[in-house]
């Protein structure tokens, strides 16, 4: 089974947690170099197509999409990015959330990047120190399980939604 296949077939929610300051998503050069340079954003990979259109079935379909971002001050380029992208998440019916870790030091331990089905499966994503993926972990026993919705539900509860976060940060 893999990530895609998780989120395919979740039967009530897929939640997701960033802990990462950067990815290295193979396509998304072009787009992120826009960004920097204060260009239009061209438009979205495939991948990321197709990955908008999962995120607006499901939630058609009544299941819950959400992740939550544990971001660091300053922003790295790629954070500020991410963020801008993120829009398009959120235009497809994710609810995107974003903690600062600056202000929520109990957020400190949260280094595991993850995805959790249905309270019941968890993708351990592996990612190398580029921020490329270099495999991932899938686990559905009760200890890495709960461990991990209690590391989300944390995080969620520091977090304030993508508007919120940019509103905020504009205003600083």
């Amino acid at each position: 089974m893999t990530p895609a296949d998780l989120y395919r077939t979740c039967r009530f929610s897929a939640r997701r947690l960033e802990t990462l300051q950067h990815y290295d998503v193979t396509g998304d050069e072009d787009r992120m170099r826009a960004f920097l340079s204060g260009q239009p954003l061209p438009p979205p990979r495939q991948g990321k197509q197709d990955d908008l259109a999962l995120i607006a079935a499901l939630l058609q379909a009544g299941r819950y999409v959400g992740r939550v971002h544990v971001v660091d001050r300053p922003l790295s380029d790629y954070i500020r990015y991410e963020l801008a992208v993120y829009a398009e998440n959120v235009a497809a019916g994710e609810d995107v959330l974003i903690a600062d870790r600056s202000l929520h030091p109990e957020l400190a331990d949260l280094t595991e990047d993850f995805a959790l089905f249905d309270a019941e499966t968890v993708i351990l994503f592996d990612y190398d120190a580029e921020g490329r993926v270099r495999g991932y972990q899938i686990a559905d026993d009760p200890e890495t399980v709960g461990r991990c919705a209690e590391q989300y539900a944390r995080a969620a509860a520091a977090a304030v939604p993508l508007a919120e976060f940019m509103a905020a940060s504009r205003a600083a």
